[in-house]
């Protein structure tokens, strides 16, 4: 089934935004690890999410369930995305350097798009791959020739976790595009969230009731509300609706764009000016979201 017509210059839009927030949320998180435990954090973070989620399917009137068929999945895709997904990225960026995570992040565009294929959602096109492989090849020049920005001597524990992070979150971009179609972005988001979180919570409470929330101070919360609203309730739905109405290798190839969007920040804002290298990484992954950009959307049914 293919979907309904939408802006192209809409759905680029969207991704630009979430490349945005993502893009800043790298270091937004590692600043906030500052005051709060990784695990506390991601508790609180995913709890206000769902009940955000919650609130707006009930103002708008929509159903909050899933039919009894499709409820083994969406609990397995729930799994995948909110609650494996987040405890390898939260605890590997907490081990990590953002550069090693943003560079590590950069295979996800190909496992989902590889996903899509195997699970007959995408149809196969070397054009696209080679656009999602030339992009990953420019977030590598981008990172690789940062100024602190990849680290071979830190502890590999937290680049494997993160590695493991981008294959479960590829993974699922690969796979749940006909939940979305049937559901919206809005009903799946929210149902995936609940049941990620509701098996996440036992995991993580521990640390949630050790943390020490007075002590946070406002800028800490200030933080806290962007990660959550923008970087979850808001770029979460975004990424859901452009798989609906873009395809998998067109929305997941906007995750590489993330790097460039944090060189482009670090120049404004830090005075950090880029090196010829990293110029030819950025044109590298412009490229690149070109060429699976021009591809005709659609999901197979």
């Amino acid at each position: 089934m293919k979907s309904n017509p939408v802006s192209i210059i809409r759905v680029d839009l969207i991704m630009i935004s979430v490349v945005l927030i993502w893009g800043m949320n790298f270091s937004i998180m590692k600043g906030l690890y500052t005051w709060f435990d990784p695990l506390a954090f991601t508790a609180l973070r995913f709890s206000v999410a769902v009940a955000t989620l919650s609130l707006v399917l009930k103002m708008r009137g929509l159903s909050l369930g899933v039919e009894k068929a499709d409820l083994p999945r969406v609990i397995g895709l729930g799994f995948l995305s909110n609650t494996i997904y987040q405890l390898l990225f939260v605890i590997g960026l907490a081990n990590t350097t953002s550069g090693n995570a943003a560079l590590l992040m950069a295979s996800t565009p190909v496992i989902a798009y590889l996903a899509g294929v195997l699970l007959g959602r995408e149809h196969f096109s070397r054009k696209v791959l080679g656009g999602i492989l030339l992009s990953a090849a420019g977030v590598a020049a981008i990172v690789w020739f940062a100024k602190g920005g990849v680290s071979l001597t830190l502890n590999r524990r937290g680049d494997a976790m993160i590695l493991g992070a981008a294959a479960c979150w590829g993974w699922y971009t690969g796979s749940v595009a006909r939940l979305i179609v049937k559901y919206g972005a809005l009903r799946l988001t929210y149902q995936l969230m609940f049941w990620g979180t509701l098996l996440l919570l036992p995991l993580v409470l521990p640390s949630a009731l050790r943390q020490s929330w007075a002590s946070i101070p406002a800028r800490g919360w200030l933080a806290f509300c962007y990660s959550t609203f923008l970087s979850i309730v808001y770029s979460y739905l975004a990424w859901s609706y452009a798989i609906r109405h873009a395809g998998v290798p067109r929305t997941a190839v906007y995750s590489n764009v993330t790097p460039l969007i944090a060189l482009i920040g670090g120049w404004l804002i830090l005075g950090e000016r880029p090196v010829i290298a990293q110029l030819l990484g950025a044109a590298l992954i412009l490229a690149g979201v070109f060429l699976v950009r021009t591809q005709r959307a659609g999901i197979n049914g």
